[in-house]
């Protein structure tokens, strides 16, 4: 028979092979107690097992991996040494700069407030209607005919809102 790897998965159930023990047949289990050595009589398949992962547990090679492999073992010991010393050196960093750099503490919502008080809002403007945009343009003075002219032709064909043509108007009455 072929040898059987005898091994315990994490939930600490004992796998002959690739399949748990307790799925195996009871002759099956009972060719790999017998190589271990354990009394097979008068036994169900999960005390064979109980007992097979005893023995299995007790043979398992427990040597440290520092002991197998010393070269490795150093190479890490030298890494974590050297991880240590940047971390404690980030460290002694960042609290020199903690310290010799100072605070200013923000201002809270409330101190704001308290300083300078919202203000209210304010009724919405009343939109303008083309009469009045109109009205206002041709009251004037200090456009003249032909600018008046086109900005009332401008408010007739709808190439801009009222609002927008009277400070237009405006803007040229200043400019001259």
């Amino acid at each position: 028979m072929t040898p059987v790897l005898v091994s315990v998965d994490k939930a600490g159930d004992l796998k002959l092979g690739a399949r748990k023990c307790r799925l195996y047949k009871k002759d099956e289990v009972v060719k790999v107690a017998k190589k271990y050595g354990i009394n097979t009589e008068k036994k169900t398949v999960q005390q064979l097992c109980g007992s097979i992962k005893a023995k299995a547990k007790n043979s398992m090679n427990n040597v440290p991996l520092a002991k197998l492999y010393p070269e490795a073992a150093k190479k890490r010991a030298v890494a974590k040494k050297r991880a240590e010393k940047k971390a404690l050196n980030k460290k002694i960093a960042t609290n020199f700069m903690r310290n010799m750099t100072t605070r200013i503490t923000t201002p809270t919502r409330a101190t704001v407030r308290a300083v300078m008080p919202m203000p209210k809002p304010q009724k919405k403007a009343i939109p303008l209607t083309k009469d009045v945009a109109r009205k206002r343009i041709m009251a004037m003075k200090g456009l003249n005919g032909r600018n008046k002219f086109s900005l009332v032709n401008r408010l007739s064909l709808n190439q801009h809102s009222p609002r927008r043509v009277v400070r237009l108007a405006r803007e040229l009455a200043r400019l001259r």
